[in-house]
């Protein structure tokens, strides 16, 4: 039974540079890395990637878009906000500069069928809108066009935006918001969604499936003592929606490498500073850069070598 390769990409904002800047080294070592994938899966910046590679774009290419972009969306999209004349809180930034530019890399018209890849992309649905009152609820959303899919005269510039449509940073797009909310580590949706499309339902799969994930970079973060006896102020101050999502990266992590074992590969490195990048920190975009140029990538290169 043939190999079937997966290229997962975790969200993070600007930190998709790094990811970006990884696999830019990685072709020159594996030139064949990107075109032997067979299914791109990515989330927020992640889905970026994913579907600009599908579209035939470069590493390099997507290197400046974070580079060059970044900026744009998270600099003179601010919304300035006067509390004394009663304003109501809304998302930080409008969407309007990110929807330009996904639109002018990604092109208008194309569509998930155009794409020369398999790609998955998570985002969040809120509100299915099912005519029974009983089965309308919110629900994860993982567009692709694998076989079987509903989603294949989706225009791949929306799909970027929902993925991208991080809750407090950007509002949401036709109601769907960042599948960051639940696979910001697309592996585990990626590896499963795969298996079903491709209906393996006998051979050991860790035989068949190659997975390489991808992170752009984390910083060492812990809560000291041994109880917390707290409520959300100071959850939320202590890193709560890091803490979760932190937390699901770690289980998918966990969950991709007892599946597929040697045959996946985590590469997510730490960050040497001693604050969080935060998605929209697009000042530090050189900083990351610096970053991902200079990783030990010998170890993965290895992987590739053996396993790819």
């Amino acid at each position: 039974m043939e190999t079937y390769r997966i290229l997962a990409f975790d969200g993070g904002g600007v930190r998709g540079v790094v990811t970006a800047v990884l696999l830019e080294r990685l072709l020159r070592s594996a030139p064949n890395l990107i075109e032997a994938a067979d299914l791109l899966a990515g989330t927020s910046s992640g889905g970026i990637l994913a579907l600009g590679l599908a579209g035939g774009l470069s590493p390099a290419q997507l290197r400046r878009f974070f580079e060059t972009i970044g900026p744009e969306i998270f600099h003179h999209s601010r919304r300035v906000f006067d509390a004394e004349a009663g304003q109501a809180p809304a998302a930080r930034y409008d969407n309007e500069a990110l929807a330009r530019e996904l639109q002018r890399s990604l092109g208008e018209a194309v569509r998930l069928a155009d794409l020369r890849k398999q790609v998955l992309v998570p985002a969040f649905d809120l509100d299915n809108e099912a005519a029974d009152p009983a089965k309308r609820s919110w629900r994860p959303k993982l567009f692709h066009n694998l076989p079987g899919s509903d989603d294949a005269e989706r225009r791949i510039y929306h799909v970027a935006l929902y993925t991208s449509a991080a809750p407090t940073y950007f509002p949401s797009v036709d109601g769907f918001i960042d599948g960051g909310v639940y696979a910001n580590n697309p592996s585990l949706v990626a590896l499963t969604h795969a298996l079903g499309a491709r209906g393996e339902n006998s051979a050991p799969i860790q035989h068949n499936f190659r997975l390489l994930s991808l992170g752009n970079g984390t910083v060492a973060k812990h809560i000291p003592g041994s109880r917390h006896d707290w409520g959300c102020t100071q959850w939320l101050s202590a890193g709560l929606l890091d803490l979760i999502n932190d937390a699901g990266v770690a289980i998918t992590d966990l969950q991709c490498r007892q599946i597929l074992r040697e045959r996946y590969f985590r590469f997510a490195p730490q960050l040497p500073m001693d604050t969080q990048v935060m998605l929209d920190d697009s000042a530090r975009l050189p900083e990351l850069v610096d970053f991902a140029q200079r990783l030990d990538l010998s170890e993965l290169a290895s992987w590739i070598e053996v396993n790819w």
